[in-house]
């Protein structure tokens, strides 16, 4: 598991895989934040992620985990579904509820209550799973929907 936001660079992200490949790790995760404590240098990590299918072609690779408070589930699940097909299968996305106050104020990001942010999740999951499927997807929610989406 690798922290993605403790001065990782293209540089050491594309060494760590190629590292990983070769000694046979069966896969490589990665936190999603983009602070803890002090500032230092960090990749995105879906950007991260189409890096790890270009460079590498047996090793797995996903998120421990992303909160679906970062990016809406409509962009988790585009991006997640076109890095799955660049890597043939071997994403594993893991997303969760997001926990780290001081991180989402130092970005403007909204830090809702533990109840809406696990409700939020839950609706998140069905919005990626909806078009994940069969199109066109539908979902309607009280925090999120999509209509009709191919």
């Amino acid at each position: 598991m690798v922290e993605g936001q403790e001065n990782l660079t293209w540089e050491r992200w594309i060494h760590i895989l190629h590292t990983a490949e070769r000694l046979g790790f069966p896969s490589v995760f990665r936190s999603d934040h983009y602070v803890i404590g002090e500032y230092k240098s960090s990749l995105d990590l879906f950007l991260s992620f189409m890096i790890a299918a270009r460079e590498t072609e047996n090793i797995r690779f996903g998120s421990l985990v992303s909160p679906m408070t970062f990016r809406s589930p409509v962009d988790v699940g585009r991006m997640s579904a076109q890095i799955n097909q660049l890597s043939n299968g071997r994403l594993i996305l893991g997303v969760g509820v997001g926990w780290h106050k001081p991180e989402h104020d130092a970005y403007g990001i909204p830090f809702y209550s533990e109840r809406v942010r696990a409700e939020r999740l839950e609706e998140a999951i069905n919005v990626i799973k909806t078009l994940w499927g069969p199109g066109p997807a539908s979902f309607e929610g009280t925090h999120f929907s999509v209509k009709d989406v191919d």
